[in-house]
């Protein structure tokens, strides 16, 4: 008898917890980067500055091996799976959230390219 009214009610909680549950937010002034159809990879152009980095967030797969390198410019990059600076790093992404952000420490507007790869 009372089976029946608790199974209601856990469902109706666990419905009502779920929506109530916080979406991932993507970082202010992020850039989100869609990849084509299909495609592992993509490159995407930019320009940085010595003042504020540029930002780009992807949507990933948890555990997926990952691939993040600069293709031309005087930057450098971090993200948030991985510490440090790189001009090229390999890592498996830990969330489904993936943020990098291109710095330079050269003055003026450096152009460059960053290219993202995914398997």
């Amino acid at each position: 008898m009372f089976r029946p009214i608790f199974s209601a009610a856990l469902v109706a909680l666990s419905t009502v917890a779920a929506t109530l549950a916080p979406l991932p937010v993507q970082a202010q002034g992020c850039q989100s980067v869609q990849f084509p159809r299909g495609a592992y990879a993509h490159a995407v152009q930019g320009y940085a500055n010595s003042y504020q980095s540029q930002c780009y967030y992807l949507a990933v797969r948890p555990g997926q091996q990952a691939r993040v390198r600069i293709l031309y410019g005087n930057v450098f990059f971090s993200t948030t799976h991985t510490s440090g600076t790189y001009y090229d790093v390999q890592f498996r992404t830990v969330n489904g959230q993936l943020y990098v952000y291109v710095h330079t420490d050269y003055g003026g507007q450096q152009p460059y390219s960053i290219e993202f790869v995914f398997v």
